[in-house]
């Protein structure tokens, strides 16, 4: 009997689809938007790419970076809502340069960015979303936030001092030399703590369902 060529596309094609979804599946949602697997392990690549590590799928490594992509999907979000400008392309540009000064020239560049499977493009976009998101809650919260010469006093003693014993840092800077770094130093963490709390928020106003085998 002759093959039907018709069926024998339309299984090839069920199967390709088949494999597609194995490969590519949905990993998390948050309320009507997807994270899938592949998205993760973009942004794994690219993380160990820019931190110059090795790269690691594990199961943990997968979970820890799906919920830094929730965090940025709700941030996206208030950011749409509150229609917050992009920052400068120039921007980008001497962040990306800033990245590409690590190697002796492009060749090496691009050679690195081979062995993690990417591209600059792929690149330019994290960077991008990384600059964003660092403008959006520096505006947002930072305003939020004010310290007392007592608390950046009390750093300098308690934080600043010592972390510079420990690295054997002589002579100690006085205090007023080092007050405009402290104060900058405290208000970098108590935006953190804002930061932070807003997310808890925002994750519990959210519907976020995890696929758990996506990260076994």
């Amino acid at each position: 009997m002759k093959p039907n060529r018709w069926l024998g596309a339309a299984l090839m094609l069920f199967a390709a689809l088949a494999c597609a979804e194995i490969i590519d599946r949905i990993a998390v949602t948050v309320d009507n938007q997807v994270i899938t697997t592949s998205e993760i392990g973009e942004a794994l690549r690219v993380a160990a790419f820019l931190n110059d590590e090795k790269l690691d799928f594990s199961g943990a490594a997968r979970r820890q970076m799906a919920d830094r992509l929730i965090e940025q999907v709700l941030v996206r979000r208030e950011m749409e809502l509150t229609r917050y400008p992009e920052p400068p392309s120039t921007e980008l540009e001497q962040t990306l340069s800033q990245v590409k000064h690590r190697f002796p020239g492009d060749t090496q560049f691009q050679q690195a960015l081979a062995e993690y499977k990417l591209t600059q493009r792929q690149i330019e976009n994290s960077l991008r979303r990384q600059i964003t998101l660092l403008h959006f809650t520096d505006l947002r919260f930072r305003p939020e936030v004010q310290v007392q010469e007592s608390d950046v006093k009390q750093y300098y003693e308690t934080v600043y001092l010592p972390d510079l014993r420990k690295k054997g840092v002589t002579p100690e800077p006085s205090f007023e030399d080092a007050q405009d770094d402290c104060e900058e130093a405290l208000t970098t963490q108590l935006v953190d703590k804002r930061v932070d709390a807003w997310l808890a928020e925002a994750r519990g106003r959210a519907r976020i369902e995890y696929d758990e085998d996506a990260f076994r």
